[in-house]
């Protein structure tokens, strides 16, 4: 492989590694900007009833951004394993931010959506969940944002 400039297929799943985490990125603050305040403004049982009815679409769009972002950075990743230094270290620190962001589906966010979707917590149980719900969405959100700026920073090192 060509070490100072990047083959066709690099630079495209570089570019793809950009657009799936400015996507996913941009949805995540959306719904921390946006749909996060506006679950904080309804009562506990008015915040579950709306989860329970809606959460399902936004992890309909999520969940395959998520996957996207993540199979893209790992390609990026692989095709950059033998190219330059700087493109290969921002590619695979961009991999490593997918991967965190996908890595806190299970282990948070899963059973607390499944909580406010089975209802039945007390109102104060309501409020510190959803609490710690907006404190990982942030900081998976973070997690994003870093991972777009590597995958600028990678695109930006190939030399195009």
């Amino acid at each position: 492989m060509d070490q100072t400039h990047p083959t066709r297929g690099v630079s495209t799943i570089l570019v793809l590694s950009v657009l799936s985490f400015g996507l996913l990125t941009g949805a995540m603050l959306l719904i921390g900007v946006s749909i996060v305040g506006f679950w904080k403004s309804l009562t506990s049982s008015d915040f579950v009833s709306w989860f329970a009815s809606h959460s399902g679409r936004l992890g309909v769009i999520m969940i395959p951004l998520g996957a996207m972002t993540l199979l893209v950075s790992l390609a990026a990743a692989v095709v950059s394993w033998r190219s330059r230094a700087k493109q290969q270290r921002w590619s695979v620190i961009a991999a490593l931010c997918a991967i965190c962001v996908m890595v806190s589906y299970p282990i948070f966010f899963a059973e607390a959506n499944a909580s406010f979707i089975a209802g039945g917590l007390s109102d104060s149980a309501v409020r510190a969940l959803l609490d710690k719900w907006v404190v990982w969405h942030w900081a998976r959100t973070l997690l994003g944002l870093a991972g777009f700026v590597a995958a600028i920073l990678a695109l930006q090192s190939s030399g195009r």
